[in-house]
């Protein structure tokens, strides 16, 4: 039996120190109670079974949270292309840089009660449950935006908590387009666990692309939850990439609500050393002439580990569903570990669903193929593992976006 005494101490000194609404105390608690009820994930729990966060969640007990007084993010971090900026540090919103008609950014607290709802994963009603504030982002009616929004989620050297938790919510109105880039950068070697609950609402003809970098932590473990849900005629695009992250896991949920909404979701893992980071990915067809497709692939070294769980599930009333999965991963040493578990739930007959996974090592053949024209051994697997990566950012549809990640992922492997 797991020993939560301590969590339970810290959530209920958090309860009496916050100034909030009755609504939201009663919504924390019921959060905390079922996930009180079952404690942290088990290995038996099939939809846990290879997480990396098994193991790495019970060694925190300390639910703490405490702000800094760093409100200075270093210039290098910002991107030098033209951008709306929000800026967390340390977990505190610093600034939202821009007015603009037609976007409104606030700082969420305890809003949207009617679509908060507890579930059954005890990491989100942990998350739930202590969340601070997170951010809010409302993009109104007809606003097609010229410029990307980036979020940069900076963790300090003055970081000093063990735990951080946000709630975030992303409001698209009817024919609408925006694309939201988000950064995870870590400064602080500390050993902390992260929490991150967003949930986007696409209305009817609006367009959400969001693309995501967490890279480079040593200690952290890191729990990122998006919900999406998307009426008619939406197409929401989502892009991970993740590197050397030490304990990740990745989990999305996306409802295709109305007739002809899409989705593209697609991911690179990309690990060395002990990193591990997990994908745990669900579409739900819930309308008929609905679409989605899922593309993973993953470079792993040394000793890492990765795994990817993905579903497409397809309701009775969804006929003509197009839904697509493949996940593939390359194996560059004989210590690293990938575990693949494609699922499809169909209860509809007039749909076209596919899905695979395949592991192995570069190909041999292909290597000898490239040194037979003088290029080096090494400079050969580097072109076969670019190759073989950036097949994922060409499903990037923002041609800027694709480029950028061409070019991060370019000099990371060329930095070899």
């Amino acid at each position: 039996m797991q020993d939560l005494t301590n969590i339970k101490v810290n959530f209920d000194n958090l309860i009496k120190s916050i100034h909030t609404s009755s609504d939201d105390i009663e919504f924390r608690k019921k959060s905390f109670d079922r996930f009180y009820e079952k404690g942290f994930p088990e290995i038996k729990n099939e939809n846990w079974k290879y997480s990396p966060l098994v193991k790495d969640l019970k060694k925190f007990t300390d639910f703490n949270f405490k702000s800094t007084d760093n409100k200075n993010l270093p210039k290098e971090l910002f991107e030098s292309f033209d951008h709306y900026a929000i800026i967390f540090i340390d977990g505190t919103l610093i600034s939202k840089n821009f007015s603009e008609k037609g976007i409104a950014i606030k700082q969420n607290s305890a809003f949207l009660k009617s679509i908060r709802k507890e579930g059954d994963n005890p990491i989100l009603n942990l998350a739930n449950a202590f969340a601070n504030n997170g951010y809010l982002i409302e993009i109104e009616n007809g606003f097609i935006a010229t410029k990307p929004i980036v979020i940069y989620n900076y963790y300090s050297k003055d970081f000093s908590s063990s735990f951080y938790s946000s709630k975030n919510f992303i409001l698209l109105n009817e024919n609408t387009d925006i694309t939201i880039f988000e950064k995870t950068i870590f400064d602080s070697d500390r050993e902390f666990l992260i929490t991150s609950n967003t949930e986007a609402f696409l209305a009817k003809n609006s367009t959400l692309k969001k693309y995501n970098v967490s890279s480079f932590n040593k200690h952290s473990t890191i729990f990122n939850f998006i919900k999406a849900n998307l009426d008619e005629n939406a197409y929401f695009e989502n892009f991970n990439f993740s590197e050397d992250v030490n304990s990740c896991r990745d989990e999305t949920v996306i409802n295709l609500n109305g007739k002809n909404s899409s989705t593209s979701c697609n991911a690179i893992q990309y690990l060395h050393n002990n990193c591990n980071h997990e994908i745990k990915l669900q579409i739900n067809h819930n309308e008929e002439s609905t679409k989605s497709s899922q593309f993973v692939k993953s470079a792993l070294y040394d000793n890492s580990n990765a795994v990817f769980q993905g579903k497409i599930y397809v309701d009775s009333k969804a006929q003509k569903t197009d839904g697509y999965q493949l996940s593939r991963a390359l194996l560059l040493s004989d210590a690293v570990k990938f575990f693949s578990k494609p699922e499809l739930e169909i209860y509809a007959d007039d749909v076209k669903c596919s899905h695979g996974s395949s592991s192995g090592s570069i190909d041999d053949n292909s290597i000898f193929y490239l040194r037979s024209r003088g290029i080096s051994e090494q400079a050969a697997k580097l072109m076969m593992i670019k190759g073989f990566l950036a097949e994922v950012v060409e499903k990037i549809s923002d041609k800027y976006f694709r480029n950028y990640f061409y070019n991060k992922l370019g000099y990371h492997l060329d930095d070899i």
